[in-house]
C-alpha cells in the first residue's frame, strides 16, 4: 500500500514527499520493494537531488535490498556532477571499488542497464582535477582491472598523472604515464615536467629517468628547462655519474631554455605591436 503511494510520489515529480515517506518506511522497519527504491533513486538522480540519492541508496543497503550496478553509478555520477567529488568517492569506496568480491553489494560492475565506465571516469577527472590522486589512482584502477577502460581519452590520464605526482605517488604516476603514452595521450608540458622533476628527485628511478630523457629527446614528451636541469643534476650527482646522460639532460635544458625565451620574445613583440597600433589609431584619429 504505501510503496504504492511513493511510487505515486515519485510518477508525480513529488520527490521530496517521496524521500520522506520512503524514510519514514524505513524507519518503522517495513522499507519499500526494492524496485520503489530504485525508481526513487532514479528519478532523485535526474533532478539533481543527488545527496538524496545517497541516502536512499544507503538505507536500500542496509535494509539488505539488492543493488545494482546502474544504481551506485548513477549516484556517483549525480554526486560528481554537484561538485561533490569526495562524496561521490564514498559511495564508489563502499558499493564499486570492490565488486565481485566475498562481501561485496554488487557481483560484478558489468551491466548493460549503464555506462558504467563513463562514471568512473567522470569520477576519476574530478578527483584528478581536486588533487586527489590517491582516491582517483584507485578509481582509474578500479575500471582498468574491471576491464572497463576501452577510452582512455575520457579518463583524464595526464590531470591523473600529475595528481599522483603532487600525491606523492611516483610508480603510480609512470604507471598511468606509460598508459597515456600507449594510448598516444600527450601529456602535455606542466605534468611531464612535473613528472620528471619528481623522477629525478628519487634515488631509486633512475631507469625511468632516462627513459623519460630518450622520451623528451625523440620529441614524443616535452619538458620544461628547470626539470631538464634537475635531471642532470641527479645524474651528475650519481656514484658514478651517468656523463652520457648527464650531457644529453644538459643540452636538453639549454634547448627547452632557447624556445621559452624565444616564445618570450613573440609575445613581448606581440604586446609591443599592439600598443604601437594603439597609439597610430589614436593619432590618425
Amino acid at each position: 500500500m504505501m510503496s504504492d503511494v511513493l511510487n505515486a510520489c515519485v510518477r508525480h515529480g513529488q520527490l521530496p514527499r517521496a524521500t520522506a515517506l520512503f524514510h519514514a518506511l524505513v524507519a518503522l522497519g517495513s522499507p519499500p520493494h526494492a524496485s520503489s527504491g530504485g525508481a526513487l533513486v532514479d528519478s532523485l538522480c535526474a533532478r539533481g537531488y543527488a545527496t538524496d540519492a545517497q541516502s536512499v541508496l544507503t538505507e536500500m543497503h542496509e535494509a539488505n535490498q539488492t543493488l545494482s550496478p546502474k544504481l551506485c553509478t548513477q549516484v556517483t555520477v549525480a554526486l560528481t556532477r554537484s561538485g561533490l567529488p569526495l562524496r561521490a568517492f564514498g559511495v564508489f569506496e563502499t558499493f564499486l571499488e570492490g565488486a565481485g568480491g566475498p562481501e561485496a553489494a554488487l557481483p560484478s560492475l558489468s551491466t548493460v542497464e549503464w555506462n558504467v565506465e563513463h562514471g568512473l571516469a567522470l569520477l576519476t577527472k574530478a578527483l584528478s582535477r581536486a588533487v586527489k590522486g590517491r582516491q582517483a589512482h584507485r578509481v582509474y584502477s578500479c575500471a582498468r582491472s574491471a576491464g572497463l577502460c576501452t577510452n582512455y581519452a575520457s579518463f583524464g590520464l595526464p590531470a591523473l598523472t600529475l595528481a599522483c605526482v603532487e600525491g606523492g605517488m611516483l610508480s603510480q604516476a609512470i604507471g598511468v604515464c606509460e598508459d597515456a603514452r600507449q594510448a598516444l595521450l600527450p601529456l602535455g608540458v606542466v605534468t611531464a615536467s612535473a613528472l620528471l622533476t619528481a623522477v629525478a628527485k628519487a634515488q631509486s628511478a633512475h631507469a625511468q629517468l632516462v627513459a623519460m630523457l630518450a622520451e623528451v629527446a625523440a620529441r614524443r614528451l616535452t619538458c620544461d628547462a628547470p626539470s631538464l636541469h634537475a635531471a642532470f643534476t641527479s645524474l651528475m650527482g650519481q656514484t658514478p655519474p651517468d656523463l652520457d646522460e648527464a650531457t644529453r639532460a644538459l643540452s636538453l635544458a639549454a634547448a627547452a631554455s632557447r624556445v621559452a625565451q624565444q616564445h618570450s620574445n613573440q609575445q613581448q613583440f606581440g604586446e609591443d605591436g599592439k600598443v604601437g597600433g594603439g597609439r597610430g589609431g589614436g593619432r590618425g584619429g
